[in-house]
C-alpha cells in the first residue's frame, strides 16, 4: 500500500483541483466553437481537448515528480515484471503503468483522425513513454528509467484504442463519376459544368 500511496498519492489532489478549472475551460472553450458548428459538436470537440489537456497534466505529475536522488536504469526487458511478481514486489505498479497512457489511447483517436488506427496509437503511446522515460533517466529524480515501463504503457495505450477505434465512423469514400466527354471535331474533350 505504501507504493501505491507514494507513486498515485498526488493524483487525487491534482484532479480535485483541476476539476473546476477544467470545467471552466470546457465550458468557455464550447461557447466559443459553438459560433460556426453545432452546439453538441462544440461541446464535444471542447470536452475531448480538455480532456487531453487534464490527463497530459496528470500524466506528467505522476511521472516526473522527484522521488529521491539519482535515476536507475534496467533494460532488461521482463526483469521489473518478474520482480513485481515476486513476494516483495506490488502488482500495483504493473496496474499503475498499463492504465498510465490508457486515457490517452482512448481520447486521442477520437480527436486526432490521422491516429484512428490501433497501429498509429500503438507507435505514438510507444513514441511518448520512451520520451517519458527519457526525461525521468535525464533529470535524476530518483526514478527507474526501464524498457518493461514502455512495454506496459503501449500495451495499456493499445487496449484504450481498442476501445475507441470501433466507435470511430471513417467517412465514407464519395464515389466521383468519370468526367463526361464530348466531342469536337473528332477530338473529345471533358465537359465543363458550373460556373
Amino acid at each position: 500500500m505504501t507504493v501505491l500511496t507514494t507513486s498515485f498519492g498526488i493524483l487525487a489532489p491534482l484532479t480535485i483541483i483541476a476539476l473546476p478549472f477544467a470545467l471552466f475551460a470546457w465550458r468557455m472553450l464550447a461557447m466559443w466553437r459553438s459560433r460556426d458548428r453545432p452546439a453538441w459538436a462544440a461541446a464535444t470537440t471542447a470536452g475531448l481537448d480538455v480532456g487531453i489537456v487534464v490527463v497530459s497534466l496528470e500524466i506528467l505529475a505522476l511521472t516526473m515528480m522527484p522521488m529521491g536522488e539519482g535515476s536507475t536504469l534496467h533494460l532488461m526487458p521482463g526483469s521489473d515484471i518478474l520482480t513485481e511478481f515476486s513476494d516483495d514486489g506490488s502488482l500495483w505498479q504493473i496496474a499503475g503503468n498499463l492504465l498510465l497512457l490508457a486515457p490517452l489511447g482512448l481520447l486521442v483517436p477520437l480527436r486526432v483522425p490521422a491516429l484512428r488506427s490501433i497501429p498509429r496509437i500503438t507507435f505514438f503511446a510507444f513514441a511518448v513513454s520512451v520520451a517519458i522515460e527519457l526525461i525521468q533517466y535525464l533529470l535524476h529524480a530518483g526514478r527507474v528509467t526501464s524498457t518493461d515501463d514502455v512495454l506496459l504503457n503501449t500495451l495499456g495505450a493499445a487496449a484504450g484504442a481498442t476501445l475507441t477505434c470501433g466507435w470511430v465512423r471513417r467517412p465514407e469514400p464519395v464515389a466521383i463519376p468519370a468526367q463526361a466527354r464530348r466531342q469536337i471535331n473528332g477530338v473529345r474533350h471533358p465537359v465543363r459544368t458550373g460556373k
